[in-house]
């Protein structure tokens, strides 16, 4: 009997969710593609941190296997009846000391945006489970079995063997002869595990894909023709999500803190497949109760030098801010980008470490800053909810300060 940790289990439920998208796709068994791609790309270098660990190019392959919709739900017709697929991926991420290979395996829909006798181009977006074989906690040792708790002498970036995986860019496909095809792809992609774990700077890559699409049943496949469909009400709608989860501050401290968070949004749909809303967010986040400073009496509990935090008090652990969110509307599955803007930061002013500490640092709503040194006045919210009745739904989303991930929220969410 296999048992999984409880970060374990929190890490596969974005494959679960995932997999909701082909589960509830009607799609039939004769309208399938078997995809085999060879894989080169590159890690960007975010920060110095991840430079230093960049050596050869990223290199690997994908194997997939996509369905095509067939027309059995309204949303196949809105949507241009999109393709789903699940997808394995090998990466060698050029640093077989530091960074090892990576492992995905992931759902994902592919959107077509050209289709004819030629070509057909779409826009893929996907996400998943990754596992490195590579982290923080076996490549701090030499073979003379000699610690170096540095960050600069080890994997820097990536605490955990289990991680989020998220792909996103463009494909192409060329029909050729008797089911035969050409495909590539131009991707975006992310691997971390949203802070459960420390370090966890993430890894982002660009790569390029190309190889061969075989259709099996190609004689008989056949993209569903268009008729008109009922438009989606449009209607306002008022959403409350309360989520919780489970973030590290610093790899040294190994200390977990429980996170939370409150979303009330209001959303219009205006398409039948692409929905803007506006938020409220509040977030409370314990690890700016870590001081790092022996002021006022109070101990060295940290020796994480980015926040300049002198005393434990609750308003340096609450963040509130405005969201503009972005969501596309996929039946009961809703994904989207939220983008925010801190109305109410205690932190911005306690960041970064070194003017902090030197006098009073004073910032307005908008400010020039640097994402290595503090996590500055916008954050984004990576969103997946799934409705299981008309008016409860399940929530999880990935907040980031730009390329970096601050946790992951469970939610449950209730529409009025």
């Amino acid at each position: 009997m296999i048992i999984l940790s409880a970060k374990m289990k929190k890490i596969l439920l974005f494959l679960m969710l995932g997999c909701v998208l082909i589960g509830q796709a009607q799609v039939t068994s004769m309208s399938y593609k078997i995809k085999a791609d060879a894989l080169y790309g590159t890690i960007l270098p975010f920060t110095e941190r991840i430079s230093s660990l960049i050596d050869q190019p990223v290199m690997g392959g994908e194997v997939a296997v996509e369905w095509q919709t067939v027309g059995e739900k309204r949303w196949h017709y809105y949507l241009n009846f999109p393709m789903v697929g699940v997808a394995a991926t090998y990466l060698n991420l050029g640093n077989p000391e530091k960074l090892g290979n990576a492992f995905a395996l992931y759902p994902y829909m592919n959107f077509g945006v050209i289709r004819n006798k030629y070509f057909n181009a779409g826009i893929k977006a996907g996400a998943g489970v990754s596992y490195l074989t590579k982290t923080y906690y076996n490549t701090n040792t030499d073979a003379n079995g000699i610690v170096y708790p540095s960050l600069d002498h080890t994997n820097s970036e990536i605490g955990s063997h289990l991680n989020v995986y998220f792909a996103g860019g463009g494909s192409l496909e060329v029909p050729l002869l008797w089911g035969l095809s050409l495909s590539a792809e131009l991707t975006w992609n992310h691997m971390s595990n949203g802070s459960v774990i420390a370090p966890n700077g993430g890894l982002n890559l660009i790569n390029a894909l190309a190889g061969l699409k075989y259709s099996p049943n190609y004689r008989d496949y056949r993209i569903p023709a268009q008729r008109k469909m009922p438009e989606v009400p449009r209607k306002f709608s008022t959403e409350l999500i309360v989520s919780g989860g489970v973030r590290q501050l610093y790899y040294k401290d190994k200390q977990s803190f429980g996170i939370g968070s409150i979303d009330v949004a209001e959303f219009y749909p205006l398409t039948n497949y692409y929905r803007m809303g506006v938020g409220a967010d509040l977030f409370f986040d314990p690890v700016f109760g870590e001081v790092n400073s022996a002021v006022d009496g109070n101990a060295v509990e940290t020796s994480y030098k980015r926040t300049y935090i002198t005393k434990d008090v609750l308003w340096n652990k609450l963040r509130a801010g405005i969201s503009w969110q972005n969501e596309l509307i996929i039946d009961r599955l809703t994904a989207g980008i939220h983008l925010g803007l801190y109305l109410y930061d205690p932190i911005k002013n306690k960041e970064p470490y070194t003017e902090a500490a030197n006098g009073a640092v004073h910032k307005g709503l908008f400010y020039g800053y640097d994402i290595s040194k503090e996590d500055g006045w916008l954050y984004s919210r990576a969103s997946l909810k799934y409705a299981i009745t008309n008016h409860v739904f399940a929530a999880v989303g990935l907040k980031t300060h730009l390329q970096k991930a601050e946790f992951i929220e469970w939610g449950l969410g209730y529409k009025f």
